[in-house]
């Protein structure tokens, strides 16, 4: 083996290894995998389905056993005609429609539990979403930083050779100097954000975040559909007007209002226990009684069967069945008025992002047609200037700055879109996956976008 065959293999052999890129939707399936808020919640459920199961059936008989009127002088079975071995049955039958109310009730609870996983399921990928975005942001401010640390460290190479022939002052080296100090103070700020982006991100997906790089460029969230043109609903006055009927009925889809929707169920139900009450208890006894011994005349005891019916009588339903009906019904009416806040705190969660998404574009519009160009050419002009010895040299970084500057917003404007954007797919993506027990992380990653 020659020299270079050796170094080429030792080349290879001690190469950095490279990580995968990590996309968004990877960090969304990594995320909803991993998360156990949503398998906690789903087992949550199943217990509920499974209670109710269990209180939809009868009590279980009672059996009796037991010797009835045994004398005490000698604890002689045959001594006395009322002493007996008795054997019996009991049955209980809860009030009125008791047991059918109870699975009602836990049933609601077990689709109301469902309904949290979800939400569960598109809260963490809303913030997978984010967070994600979020460093990506910061890797290309950082890349639009190092760039113009390329441009400013020629800047001062060609400052300090026109200061070396007496072209221009010192303090135009200085201000060179200490712009391209300020520059690579930038480029630590913008590490040290990624850095701190990763870890939160790493809380939802693990390591990976920590390790693993970022694609070049932002990806394409697209818009909900219920929410077409955000430009039309920017005025907010207008879209509370026209269309809040409409946001309403949207939003009733949520799995976060419909799990609210099943605490109301959940609380009639209650309500309609609570009525059960006022109807008696039933139960039902037999009992056999074995006698032993002889009658006077010589002839066997007979032994006793006897029947019983058991009535609870509920007379005094003032201080107890009335109050706790009452309770039951403002049980449900705070049910009810937590589901219709929580709606109108969403309408307008949803309006104010629309308003934002609204502007947000606008200014985008703005830089694309306007700001970003006449920055590069005000940047470029002034360096023509300074080199034809028309401009000073901190006319030049002030123009510098402010492209750089103007660079960063458009960037900082391209995320906050995408983040308002993902919002919106909290609030009107309702197709979620059918979430069951141990296959959480097969539906990682389905969500429509």
């Amino acid at each position: 083996m020659n020299i270079s065959m050796a170094m080429l293999v030792i080349g290879i052999g001690f190469a950095p290894l490279s990580h995968a890129i990590l996309t968004i939707d990877e960090a969304q399936k990594r995320a909803i995998a991993s998360d156990l808020g949503i398998t906690q919640t789903l087992n949550q459920s199943h217990s509920s389905k499974v209670e109710a199961l269990s209180q939809s059936q009868l009590p279980d008989p009672v059996l009796v056993v037991g010797a009835q009127n045994l004398p005490t002088d000698t604890f002689k079975f045959d001594q006395e005609p009322m002493t007996q071995f008795k054997v019996g049955i009991r049955q209980m039958f809860p009030q009125g429609d008791t047991l059918s109310l109870k699975e009602l009730k836990l049933n609601a609870q077990a689709s109301s539990l469902e309904r949290v996983a979800k939400t569960r399921y598109l809260t963490v990928t809303r913030k997978a979403r984010n967070l994600w975005l979020e460093v990506l942001y910061w890797e290309r401010a950082k890349n639009i930083i190092e760039e113009d640390e390329a441009l400013f460290t020629q800047l001062l190479e060609v400052t300090n050779s026109l200061y070396s022939v007496g072209s221009v002052q010192q303090k135009d080296v200085l201000r060179a100097e200490l712009e391209l100090s300020r520059l690579r103070e930038k480029i630590i700020k913008a590490d040290r954000q990624s850095e701190i982006q990763r870890v939160q991100l790493s809380r939802w997906i693990g390591h990976a975040a920590t390790v693993e790089t970022w694609p070049e460029h932002f990806p394409n969230i697209h818009l909900p559909t219920e929410i077409a043109n955000p430009l039309a609903y920017s005025n907010a006055q207008q879209y509370g007007v026209e269309n809040r009927q409409r946001l309403l009925e949207q939003l009733q889809t949520h799995p976060m209002l419909l799990s609210l929707q099943r605490q109301v169920d959940m609380a009639d139900s209650d309500i309609q226990l609570s009525k059960q009450q006022y109807q008696p208890a039933w139960g039902v006894e037999l009992n056999y009684g074995y006698r032993d011994g002889q009658n006077n005349d010589g002839s066997d005891r007979s032994d006793f069967v006897s029947a019983m019916v058991n009535v609870s009588m509920p007379l005094f339903t003032h201080s107890r069945q009335d109050k706790s009906v009452q309770g039951a019904v403002f049980r449900k009416e705070a049910q009810q008025n937590a589901y219709q806040d929580k709606l109108t705190e969403m309408v307008g969660e949803v309006q104010t992002i629309i308003s934002r998404l609204g502007q947000v574009e606008e200014q985008m519009a703005l830089f694309n047609e306007q700001i970003l160009g006449k920055a590069r050419l005000q940047a470029e002009s002034s360096l023509n200037a300074y080199q034809a010895d028309a401009a000073d040299f901190a006319e030049v970084m002030r123009a510098y700055i402010s492209e750089q500057r103007d660079r960063l917003d458009y960037e900082r404007l391209v995320l906050t879109r995408l983040q308002l954007i993902s919002d919106l797919q909290f609030y009107f993506l309702t197709e979620t996956p059918e979430l069951t027990l141990g296959s959480v992380g097969t539906f990682a990653g389905e969500t429509k976008q």
